[in-house]
């Protein structure tokens, strides 16, 4: 609030007579501030007073506006200048945020050199008010409260003396912000491990805001939370997110950086590092109770291992694999908030030697099916006789190998077929082991259930976690790429 008191260098005998008359009738002047004339040296402003001081002696107070100057003489003349709370406000002639603090109490004002292109020499009265109480208390003599965390709009009117009308509008948005002075991150410096060739390239870490409302510290909880997060090395893009109570960083590019986090008006720094690490299998052939090392390579912290079906193979907490028997199982190893992982298909030692075959004929020949059981040549169905057959499994025939559905029937003759076939289900619960056969159905060729194709399935690669956190894998094969044909195509022998 803000008042005028101006002296007039010269006045007539009268004149004092008359206001030391008035000053024995009129009541003490509320709470208004008066303000010396000094601090306004315009010529509008003499003459205003001089024109006041001859008038009616009344003085308007109205709103904690501008009271009408009067002299009062008193045995102990006010100060100049009222003193203000340590809270004060000025506010400028131009858009303008104002901060406060949760509690924060004192009055507004303006700075009135701002101001000094208006005409201002009738304005007799500022009135203030809050676009939301339940945030930002205001009279309308501009004494204010920030009574919680949000935002107002403070809106500042100035009357004309004369008429009543408006003379100056302003409006400012008020920001209250909780106090921050015992907030802390419970980290200073932190580490992200981020996985190569990744199926997930989301890799993060959390800090815990301490000193405050978990509930206020939440993005989705508080619509009015205010933060930034920016990084020194513009190289590495850090993203974040403010989540109960957390402060959590993001970032996929390798390297370090500072991190400056800003909280309300408060600022935090925040050392990080991002590492790459990767595992140094992602597929094991395995026979049964033998051993495999696994190691995670740009870590050299605790490791986390674990086996998904031990039964099938064991993990030690060194990362030591031990095939038990027949079957797939993934090795996990976490870090953090991070999982690298591992198929280990155990099979047996006879069956190794058969894929090991396999794999050789298919690398070393050539497809032809005219010349399919001549030495340096194959075809699809050849290619698996000529392997099984050298360890004593030959599909009914001794000499010549079978078409690729005549190989099926023998199977089925025997009952094994996967029940599912070839399916996503039973390739995410890992039912195809090591040395089974995908066999191509639905041609018209007269021949059992129209097969005319047969690939051998050699394992699994893993390739990551998806968003719910289970494992993506790929069917791997003796004769071609990873993941090469799609669920659905065929039915799956058992060997």
């Amino acid at each position: 609030m803000r008042s005028f008191f101006v002296k007039k260098r010269k006045f007539t005998v009268w004149g004092m007579v008359a206001a030391i008359c008035i000053s024995t009738v009129m009541p003490p002047v509320g709470q208004a501030v008066h303000v010396s004339a000094a601090a306004y040296p315009t010529a509008a402003a003499t003459t205003m007073a001089a024109e006041t001081a001859t008038a009616s002696p009344a003085a308007t107070t109205s709103g904690g506006g501008i009271a009408s100057p009067t002299p009062k003489p008193t045995r102990t003349p006010l100060p100049a200048v009222t003193a203000k709370p340590k809270a004060d406000v000025y506010l400028k002639n131009a858009s303008q945020d104002i901060t406060l603090t949760v509690g924060a109490a004192g009055e507004f004002d303006l700075e009135w050199k701002d101001f000094a292109g208006y005409a201002l020499e009738n304005l007799t009265e500022l009135r203030y008010r809050s676009g939301d109480s339940s945030i930002l208390q205001v009279t309308s003599g501009g004494q204010y409260r920030a009574v919680k965390t949000g935002h107002a709009t403070l809106t500042v009117t100035g009357l004309d003396g004369r008429d009543g009308e408006t003379m100056l509008e302003r409006t400012y948005t008020v920001y209250v912000y909780p106090d921050m002075s015992g907030v802390s991150l419970s980290k200073k410096s932190v580490e992200i491990y981020i996985v190569k060739n990744s199926y997930s390239t989301e890799h993060s870490v959390e800090i815990d805001i301490k000193g405050g409302d978990t509930g206020l510290f939440d993005e989705d909880e508080n619509e009015d939370l205010t933060y930034e997060v920016s990084s020194s090395n513009k190289k590495m893009y850090v993203s974040s997110r403010v989540y109960r109570g957390k402060l959590i960083l993001s970032c996929s590019d390798a390297g370090t950086t500072t991190v400056t986090f800003r909280l309300y008006d408060k600022e935090f720094q925040i050392q990080l590092k991002v590492s790459v690490v990767e595992i140094s299998d992602t597929s094991v052939l395995l026979v049964r109770h033998k051993t495999k090392k696994l190691k995670v390579k740009g870590y050299s912290g605790k490791i986390q291992w674990k086996s998904s079906r031990p039964k099938v193979a064991s993990v030690s907490g060194k990362g030591k694999v031990r095939g038990k028997k027949e079957g797939n199982t993934i090795i996990s190893a976490k870090i953090g908030d991070i999982r690298l992982g591992c198929v280990i298909s155990v099979t047996t030692a006879k069956k190794k030697k058969v894929i090991r075959c396999a794999q050789r004929i298919s690398s070393t020949g050539q497809y032809s099916q005219p010349k399919r059981m001549l030495k340096g040549y194959y075809d699809c169905s050849s290619l698996v006789w000529r392997s099984y057959s050298k360890y004593g499994v030959k599909f009914g025939a001794s000499s010549y190998a079978p078409t690729a559905a005549g190989e099926a029937e023998y199977l089925a003759r025997r009952h094994k077929l996967l029940k599912g076939g070839f399916s996503q289900k039973n390739a995410s619960k890992l039912k195809f082991k090591a040395g089974d056969l995908m066999f191509e159905t639905g041609a018209s060729n007269g021949r059992y259930k129209g097969i005319y194709h047969v690939e051998m399935i050699i394992g699994y690669e893993f390739y990551g976690w998806d968003e719910n956190n289970k494992p993506v894998v790929v069917v791997k094969w003796a004769n071609r790429p990873d993941g090469h044909y799609g669920y659905g195509v065929g039915i799956v022998g058992k060997m």
